[in-house]
């Protein structure tokens, strides 16, 4: 039996080997695809009579190359440009790391973990640290070789720490990643003081929080103080923990920590952070949240779930709650009957503000594929511009983001709109797009159009699944919400 069971680890390893060494293979090919691209551009230049690519073209190229290379894997760009990126780096300046992988004798997680470690470095300290992380990522775990990297880096990085933290701070940002059940994550990208100070805070808070008849785990009290935190206007939710002993009865440390952990305000009473997760607390903030709620539930007679615009299905419950409790939220409701204008025509450019409502909550985010970008921080653009004939209607309207509407206007990319189900026209005609099909449905029975995007190389690809916001049963109606601030009648920006 045991014997069975090593020779199973044994193929086990030696196919996650082959996995790593196909990796290698395709590292090599991503390689070969950017150099080939940087060749090309340089003949096109030299056929104008110039020595090499101008660096407008060498970032179009590149703009080209990842677009392209994130449609065909199906990646977002920003890891379609890193895998450029990590690629050319291991075939041109990590030889043991990539010999390492190329046999199987580490994983690409490894691979990337060393990557990480030595940007920034000179080529002697690069190449140094390669040997030595390759070495060790043979015999530990990912995690482990991170923790070596980053002290052996320290030793080799000559700039000055408070120069490095000072670039590196650049990169800060806070990225919401939704997830099933109704839940999401939140995550901070901080200095390192900061986020470990905002730790130490929410920890204290929820300690001071715990006691004989607190339900709740530390790691849920901290994450509900976060929440009141975040939301709540003065925080002062936080500040039960002034009152509230802790399970080893050292009330005065506990209330120093909760005082310089949330501010005073006089007068005021103190409240628990209990029940936070069921309360909706915008304090002085007035978002304007799309959901969309099957009528059925909103009277309480089915359970289907709504729709929270960039998230997903929320449930029945949650629907009906931030529709009765939340006035600032626009309320969509799915209902036979509407009044929204889906076409203006060629009688004006710009976009009826009920249609860019209608076109947000169709479209979620840019239409390339994809793209994440909310809808709310994009372009609404003409797919067949309006300078060409191109008309204001649902059909020929579409959300990009500002990057994805430069690719569309200022490269060969072309795209094209039609019903679902259709193919994209066999020979795009310009730069500017794809000659414009009317779609044979009728606005009885509207559905979001599918988008056909076509590369340079002639691929064509799909956006993103958009949401069927339309039929002859259930049609979109924006209720109890103000209508947008119409945008001036300029002309297009592109």
């Amino acid at each position: 039996m045991n014997h069975r069971q090593g020779e199973l680890v044994d193929a086990v390893v030696a196919g996650f080997a082959e996995v790593a060494a196909a990796q290698a293979r395709c590292a090599r090919r991503v390689d070969d695809l950017r150099r080939w691209s940087q060749a090309a551009t340089d003949a096109v230049a030299r056929g104008r009579g110039e020595e090499a690519a101008s660096l407008t073209d060498q970032r179009s190229a590149e703009r080209w190359l990842v677009s392209e290379v994130a449609c065909a894997l199906q990646l977002p760009e920003g890891s379609a440009s890193a895998l450029v990126a990590d690629s050319q780096a291991l075939v041109h300046e990590h030889p043991a790391t990539m010999a390492a992988l190329s046999q199987g004798e580490v994983s690409y997680r490894h691979a990337e973990a060393v990557l990480g470690a030595t940007v920034g470095l000179d080529e002697t300290s690069r190449l140094e640290l390669d040997v030595l992380l390759s070495e060790r990522a043979r015999t530990t775990t990912v995690a482990a070789l991170k923790r070596v990297a980053r002290r052996e880096r320290e030793r080799r990085d000559s700039r000055p720490l408070v120069e490095r933290h000072q670039v590196a701070t650049v990169e800060r940002h806070v990225e919401l990643r939704p997830c099933q059940d109704g839940m999401a994550w939140l995550h901070q990208y901080l200095p390192a003081v900061q986020a470990t100070a905002i730790f130490n805070r929410l920890t204290d808070i929820a300690m001071a929080v715990q006691g004989p008849d607190e339900p709740r785990t530390l790691a849920q009290l901290r994450a509900d103080a976060s929440v009141d935190l975040l939301l709540d206007d003065d925080a002062r939710t936080a500040l039960t923990a002034a009152t509230v002993t802790g399970a080893d009865g050292n009330s005065e440390d506990r209330a120093v920590a909760a005082s310089e952990a949330a501010p005073h305000y006089a007068g005021e009473p103190t409240q628990s952070i209990a029940g936070v997760a069921d309360r909706v607390s915008l304090g002085g903030i007035k978002p304007q949240v799309a959901v969309t709620i099957p009528v059925m539930t909103l009277l309480g007679h089915s359970d289907e779930p709504g729709e929270l615009a960039g998230h997903g299905p929320i449930d029945a419950h949650t629907a009906r709650r931030l529709a009765a409790q939340a006035p600032s939220f626009l309320r969509i409701l799915t209902h036979p009957e509407t009044g929204t204008v889906l076409s203006v025509g060629r009688d004006r450019y710009a976009v009826p503000a009920d249609l860019k409502t209608w076109l947000r909550i169709r479209d979620e985010t840019c239409r390339f594929p994809g793209c994440s970008r909310r809808a709310q921080r994009c372009d609404i653009d003409h797919v067949k511009d309006w300078a060409h004939g191109g008309t204001t209607d649902h059909h020929n309207l579409i959300h990009l983001c500002r990057h994805h509407h430069r690719l569309k206007h200022t490269t060969a990319w072309t795209v094209s709109t039609g019903p679902p189900g259709s193919t994209p026209p066999d020979k795009p005609s310009s730069r500017q797009g794809a000659p414009y099909r009317a779609p044979a449905h009728h606005d009885s029975d509207l559905t979001a159009d599918v988008v056909h995007w076509t590369a340079p190389t002639g691929r064509t690809y799909l956006d993103h699944a958009a949401v069927q916001i339309a039929s002859r049963q259930a049609e979109v109606a924006a209720l109890s919400a103000p209508h947008p601030v119409p945008g001036p009648d300029d002309e297009p920006p592109f």
